[in-house]
């Protein structure tokens, strides 16, 4: 077997959790049947959430508050189709994230996502953000893990994230 073969067998065998049949070979047979691959397999899957938690830090808190962080991020860390480099799976979570059906995590999500293609160079033009929620309240409580009242901040809100904007981002009420 050549060095190409074993190193994408072994990728094939980590990130999908199953022998598949291109990996029909002995030694990925004895590889896939050690408990050592699970080990493996979940430190790969610590090394993702850990990245989405140093890397999405705004939506991050905002899950740790709700206390779904540790399942969003660990059901996202064991996809088999996410890539190994940390800045593509955070804008993929972010993403995935700024789908969400909780409103608020949707529009935090979005907006981290913005930032982030505004530093990565990626920005072609300005993104458009609805809130329920006041956004200068929301970021103030997950930058600071102040607590957060939602009811009292409950409205509707435009938030534009663009390059060109000095703040890289400005706020309008909706009447």
């Amino acid at each position: 077997m050549n060095l190409e073969k074993l190193q994408v067998g072994l990728l094939v065998l980590l990130k999908s959790r199953e022998q598949e049949s291109q990996n029909d070979h002995p030694y990925f047979r004895q590889v896939n049947s050690s408990g050592r691959l699970s080990v493996l397999q979940e430190i790969s899957g610590w090394w993702r959430i850990f990245a989405i938690e140093r890397t999405c830090i705004l939506t991050s808190a905002l899950l740790k508050k709700r206390g779904t962080f540790d399942e969003v991020a660990g059901r996202f860390a064991n996809r088999p189709d996410v890539t190994p480099y940390y800045q593509q799976q955070a804008a993929i979570f972010l993403a995935d994230m700024g789908c969400h059906s909780d409103p608020l995590i949707a529009a935090v999500a979005s907006f981290e996502a913005a930032l982030l293609a505004i530093k990565a160079g990626d920005m072609t033009g300005p993104v458009t953000i609805d809130w329920q929620h006041a956004p200068y309240a929301v970021l103030k409580s997950l930058l600071l893990g102040a607590p957060l009242d939602e009811a009292k901040i409950r409205g509707a809100y435009r938030m534009v994230v663009s390059h060109d904007t000095p703040e890289l981002f400005y706020v309008k009420p909706l009447q």
